[in-house]
């Protein structure tokens, strides 16, 4: 018993003393990381709160925007397009700043969209979309994480998807404890999908502050007309379900 008990503790210290080094070293690349940020705008590195204070929440912005502009897969502050709904279109922004924007507009005698015609729809007059959530991004997965509230309750969901070519498939969606965490909450459903979101190079995203001095985007342009009836029975699955 006393053996055992030696062996728990050693392997204990073991995994404390893995867990310490890899935190350290992850630490250390980022303050690294931080030194060239620093050097490359003729500014001092000083190990101290007021540097960190002055410069650091930049620094880390900038890190986020390199990270999402380098991706080969996502197609960063372009405009990808959600039809599968039977009533609604979807437009998604992902911003170089790891923030997710959206709008919805009716699909049948919209304000904002033209009937198809020759498979194409285009935006009568400029669309706005508002900020939905924040998004990481690893090689080809994305999370979505954001705040949903209804009259009667509210939560938080993650979606997760797999970014290739043109095309976002979301293939998971879950709640989480927390805004802004991409982590399972405990004993909740994970909740199998797949829809597409459909990247449409004829749209195009500006940025620009909206009434309330936060950053915003509108599109405008013309998109590809698409329906798939697989996805619209999904989405009425999703819809329905209860938690």
């Amino acid at each position: 018993m006393h053996i055992k008990t030696n062996k728990i503790v050693s392997l204990l210290v073991s995994l404390f003393f893995i867990i310490s080094c890899g935190s350290s070293k992850k630490d250390l690349q980022l303050e690294n990381a931080f030194k060239k940020y620093l050097s490359t705008r003729n500014i001092q590195y000083e190990k101290n709160d007021t540097i960190y204070s002055k410069y650091y929440s930049d620094f880390l912005n900038d890190e986020t925007k390199n990270l999402i502009m380098k991706n080969p897969n996502l197609k960063a502050n372009k405009v990808y397009v959600y039809q599968g709904g039977s009533k609604v279109i979807t437009f998604c922004v992902y911003a170089d700043n790891g923030e997710l924007y959206v709008a919805e507009t009716n699909k049948n005698g919209s304000a904002f969209l033209t009937e198809p015609e020759n498979g194409k729809i285009e935006i009568k007059r400029r669309l706005e979309l508002i900020f939905l959530g924040a998004f990481k991004l690893e090689n080809k997965t994305i999370k979505n994480t954001r705040y949903e509230k209804t009259p009667r309750k509210e939560w938080y969901d993650c979606n997760v998807g797999i970014v290739k070519q043109d095309t976002i498939t979301i293939v998971e969606d879950y709640r989480t404890n927390k805004y802004g965490s991409y982590k399972k909450k405990w004993l909740t459903k994970t909740l199998k999908t797949n829809y597409n979101l459909i990247y449409q190079p004829a749209l195009k995203a500006t940025k620009f502050k909206n009434e309330f001095g936060f950053d915003s985007y509108f599109i405008e342009g013309s998109f590809n007309f698409e329906r798939d009836l697989k996805e619209e029975k999904m989405l009425e699955l999703i819809n329905s379900r209860k938690y």
